[in-house]
């Protein structure tokens, strides 16, 4: 058996009884392989030093750290002795274990075979119709049969009757209120309902001809209650209230108390702790460096690569950058380290790169592959194959030859170290000349069974095929898509590989390690380019800081799973990827991307592909955009979609937003910071329903909006300095472990809280729900808007017209004090050209001191080197704080004049009934002076305002006078009617008068009813005026 850890021992049948594995009893031919204890064999070993058959493997068996060893009958009769296979490393036991797992799953599967047949195809051979008569079927539709017993059904065993306490119990409590309590009303504080603002208007007439006028008298006098039965009223309330309240609150019983202390209505509260697990920091490459960007590996557990720069993309700056870019270019360091938890001294690989790397991303299918993003455009390439193996593998020195090895470094340190296996030079770099003219922003892996055609087509490959291609974006506003696996064409002018002269092939093992992408090295280009416009005038690209988009979903086993290993938190897990196609599932990439501006905007757009190619180098497209709006007030730092609810967030300047796919041009949610900005975010990987912000100030919150969409479930301190970037980690681990890199350089690992109260099911649909519950608020509340601004289209024409109005009549007053302002500086400056008559001698002193004045600062400024026009530009920032400040004082004292208009308006606000004209107080009724005289002034006035009323009513709605033979016959016909009905009930009125006289009223007919009464009986056609008699 070839297999490392496996050695092959001869065993008497004395050994073999002492350490219990004999052939033939224990082990057979069928079962060879047995677990023996590892205390026997040392016990043979000790007894019998010098003949024990496992002297050979006597180191390995005491350095084996478990209690039993794996051993293996070998059955072979062509020989006398027996010969066993013992496993003495834990690696030989895993892999042992895995192929007798293999050999029992091949036995069980061929005696499966050999028992159960699996069924065929029928072949026809005329007997289907004898068949078919043989089957039983039913003549008849089966019999519905009802059986009925008596309730309750007792069961045979005797019940188990136990004490169960009330607490325990749902229904243990029962709540017994009285018959007048008052009943606490739950409001609906969320309410979908469609509301009707603006009313049909309907239009009603009424007939008010009095035919018959009269006039009635009424007597009334005040009824006065008395205070003592108010008071006794009152008293009875208050009793009443206080014995309900006795009645139904228990005063010496704790409320809170029992609230708290029960477990179903409270949960417990997660403490907000975050401890640190490790930090990495090189301080002799990275000393005065920020973190650019940091990926985790997504196949290799605790495995991470980070990304250092001068200046991190995410950091706000303002002013002009004053650094020697050829400077940093030529003699800059710009290292990309490769850290491991098993080390966090000392980075594994150093990764040399030409220029800042800004942005880095992992292959999600090739563990081997690093690409990243420079800051001049161009895109980078790392193979690390066998490379971190070989930084592992351990060397053995002895003590001389370490020695030896120190003082060789210490007299060669002036020469570079070409020998360092961690330093691992670029593969592959992009063609400057095709590449981004901007800084890379964002990196996204394409589905290895698809890929893209130099149109721009999106198709997909056949099973055996695979692709390797993937997008990225930049803030010259392309978004560019790469293809690892296409042969490279070289360009006039291109790079060329040099050849051999004296051998026309290299040597087998110069050739073992060269990169399968080596020949793409300055020849790789983009195959199709999508350049991002807004669509406006000038046409410009819009600058993308980030972006994402859902164009690969891949799955990740464990290659070697252990389930009741236990394994620590630093140990390397390895994953591989599962590429097989999912023929069950039809899922295709999407070819929408979902970016952020460097302006603030997030934009969702897409591209169709070509027909035919255009003869340039790479074919482009312009994009076209399906959703675009304004909501950040910075540059966006982070686009991320959660792959399980399709909602993207965006952080950028001081806002966070998220948005959905079907929603387009507005934010689902969006939150606004004062005084700090972000500078990333993130979906957690295993809670797709919690999101991370990141804080400039060194922060780290942790959002869930089905929980509390108003402030984040809690609230971290990471670094005292700026947070550049963070990450998660994508791999399960004992702990959820997330990683966040500050200005200084260091890159710190943090053990975060985790919410297990309720299943992951449930909160990501809570939070599925909550989503859709927004979005259709939203679009509700759009839908009521437009058809309100539809109806009212008139109404907005007549605002938008008066704001227009108010904002010309401001831009007139603001340039004429402007106008006024350069006037005043105008006359307060005088420039003389001249002398004053009289004064020639002080003009001469002036003009000497100005011109000394100037040869001065010449004198000075050829002396310092200094550049007249950046002294300018550095003053006009003082010049405008200046102008700004005068501004204010400015605003100030108009402020301060029209202090006293402020103060009324303020008091009209706050109290406008102490304001406001306070109406004529009516007349006493009981003053016995002489009325006409004092109320002359208040029914003059009284006169006024009704004249002056009735001659606008008459002016608006002119009389109109229609006469018709018809309602004149009417009229006729009802007085006579009515004089009929008065002469036959004459006698019954006179006996009813009395009464009425006593009571103080008089019979009364209104103008209403008698037109009302005309209407039904006759029905008039003839139109009324709207105004009665009594009104005229």
């Amino acid at each position: 058996m070839s297999v490392e850890g496996v050695r092959k021992i001869i065993l008497s049948e004395l050994a073999q009884k002492i350490i219990g594995c004999v052939a033939g009893e224990n082990v057979t031919s069928e079962n060879p392989w047995m677990m023996v204890r590892k205390e026997l064999i040392q016990d043979n070993i000790e007894l019998h030093e010098e003949s024990s058959e496992f002297l050979s493997i006597r180191k390995e068996i005491l350095e084996y750290p478990k209690p039993e060893l794996l051993i293996g009958y070998i059955p072979d009769d062509s020989v006398d002795y027996e010969e066993f296979y013992i496993c003495v490393t834990e690696d030989a036991l895993a892999t042992v274990n895995d192929i007798i797992s293999k050999i029992k799953a091949e036995q069980e599967a061929r005696l499966y075979n050999t028992i159960n047949k699996k069924i065929k195809r029928w072949e026809t051979q005329g007997s289907e119709l004898e068949v078919d008569e043989e089957i039983v079927k039913n003549s008849r539709p089966l019999i519905e049969v009802e059986v009925e017993s008596e309730y309750p059904i007792f069961s045979s065993t005797t019940p188990q009757f136990q004490i169960v306490n009330a607490e325990q119990m749902r229904d243990g409590y029962m709540e017994l209120r009285c018959y007048d309590t008052a009943m606490n009303n739950v409001f609906k504080k969320r309410i979908n309902a469609e509301v009707q603002v603006a009313p049909q208007s309907i239009t009603a007439e009424v007939q008010t001809t009095c035919t018959y006028p009269s006039n009635s008298t009424t007597q009334y006098q005040y009824e006065i209650k008395d205070a003592e039965e108010t008071y006794k009223q009152c008293q009875k309330k208050i009793l009443s209230d206080i014995l309900t309240v006795n009645g139904t609150i228990n005063l010496y019983s704790d409320d809170f108390a029992n609230l708290v202390n029960n477990t179903k209505f409270t949960k417990p509260i997660a403490k907000e702790e975050v401890k640190e697990y490790m930090s990495f920091m090189d301080v002799n490459m990275c000393k005065g460096k920020m973190i650019a960007d940091a990926v985790w590996h997504p196949m290799w557990t605790g495995t991470v690569a980070v990304a250092y720069a001068d200046a991190a993309p995410s950091i706000y700056y303002t002013g002009h950058n004053q650094d020697d870019v050829v400077m940093k270019a030529v003699h800059g360091i710009n290292p990309v380290l490769i850290w491991s938890c098993l080390d966090p001294l000392k980075p594994r690989l150093i990764l040399e790169t030409p220029r800042e790397v800004h942005k880095l991303s992992f292959c999600k299918f090739d563990p081997n592959v690093l690409v990243g993003g420079c800051c001049n455009g161009q895109v980078i390439l790392w193979d690390i194959r066998n490379k971190l193996e070989k930084v592992e593998a351990l060397e053995v020195l002895t003590n001389a030859q370490q020695r030896y090895r120190a003082t060789m470094h210490s007299l060669m340190g002036w020469m570079k170290n070409i020998h360092n296996i961690s330093i691992v030079r670029p593969t592959v770099v992009s063609d400057l000349r095709n590449s981004h003219k901007g800084p890379v922003t964002g990196i996204t892996w394409l589905s290895p069974h698809h890929e893209f055609s130099k149109l721009g087509n999106l198709t997909q490959l056949d099973s055996d095929e695979t692709s390797m291609q993937f997008l990225t974006c930049s803030e010259d506003g392309t978004v560019c898509i790469w293809d690892l696996l296409k042969k490279p064409t070289i360009q006039p002018g291109g790079f060329k590989p040099r050849k051999l002269k004296r051998l026309k092939r290299k040597p087998s093992a110069l050739i073992a390690e060269v990169s399968p992408y080596s020949p793409l090295h300055l020849n790789l280009k983009p195959i199709y380019r999508v350049n991002l416009t807004k669509g406006d005038k000038q046409n410009r690209n819009v600058g993308i800081s980030n972006c994402s988009a859902k164009l690969n979903i891949v799955k990740y086993v464990e290659v070697r799973p252990e389930k009741n290993k236990k394994r620590p938190l630093h140990e390397r897990v390895i994953y591989k990827p599962v590429l097989e196609p999912r023929r069950d599932v039809e899922w295709k990439p999407d070819t929408k991307i979902h970016c952020g501006t460097m302006e603030g905007d997030y934009i969702y757009m897409k591209w169709e592909g070509k027909e035919y190619e255009s003869g340039e180098v790479v074919n482009s497209e312009l994009s076209k955009i399906e959703s675009y709006s304004k909501c950040h007030d910075g540059p966006v730092n982070s686009c991320s979609i959660c792959e399980n609810s399709h909602v993207t967030l965006t952080v950028g300047g001081k806002v966070i937003a998220l948005w959905k796919d079907d929603f387009p041009n507005r934010p689902i949610l969006w939150r606004r910071y004062r005084h700090n900005m972000f500078t990333t975010g993130e979906w957690d990987v295993f809670q797709p329903f919690r999101f991370m912000i990141e804080i400039i100030n060194g922060n780290v919150e942790s959002w869930a909006l089905h929980y509390n969409s108003k402030q984040p479930t809690f609230h971290l301190i990471f670094s005292s300095g700026y947070l550049t970037t963070a990450a998660i980690h994508p791999r399960p681990l004992k702990k959820l472990i997330c990683g966040a890199g500050d200005k200084q350089g260091i890159f710190r690992l943090f053990f975060i809280p985790e919410d297990t109260h309720e299943s992951e099911g449930d909160k990501l649909k809570e939070f599925e729900n909550f989503i859709d519950r927004e979005v259709n608020r939203k679009k509700k509340f759009l839908a009521w808007q437009e058809e309100w601004n539809r109806k009212n289209e008139s109404f907005l024409k007549i605002r938008q017209e008066q704001q227009r109005e108010l904002m010309e009549q401001e831009e007139q007053a603001k340039k004429a004090k402007e106008a006024e302002l350069m006037e005043a500086k105008a006359v307060e400056v005088v420039v003389r050209k001249g002398p004053a008559p009289g004064k020639y001698i002080e003009w001469v002193i002036e003009q000497r001191q100005l011109e000394e004045e100037a040869r001065i600062k010449a004198t000075i400024i050829s002396k310092k080197q200094l550049n007249t026009k950046e002294l300018e530009k550095r003053r006009k920032p003082l010049q405008k704080l200046d102008e700004e400040n005068e501004r204010k004082k400015r605003k100030q004292r108009m402020r301060l004049r029209e202090g006293e208009h402020i103060f009324k308006e303020t008091v009209a606000a706050l109290f406008p009934d102490a304001v406001k004209e306070k109406p004529v107080p009516p007349p006493d009724p009981y003053v016995i002076e002489d009325e006409h005289k004092s109320q002359a002034k208040y029914h003059f006035n009284k006169y006024l305002e009704v004249d002056k009323g009735a001659k606008i009513f008459v002016a608006t709605n002119p009389y109109k006078y229609e006469f018709h033979w018809r309602s004149v016959l009417d009229g006729g016909r009802l007085r006579r009617k009515q004089l009929f009905l008065e002469a036959m009930g004459l006698g019954e009125r006179r006996r009813t008068k009395k009464s009425w006289e006593s009571q103080g009223t008089a019979p009364f007919m209104g103008a209403a009813s008698v037109s009302a009464v005309e209407e039904q009986t006759y029905g008039t056609e003839s139109k009324q005026p709207e105004t009665s008699e009594a009104t005229k």
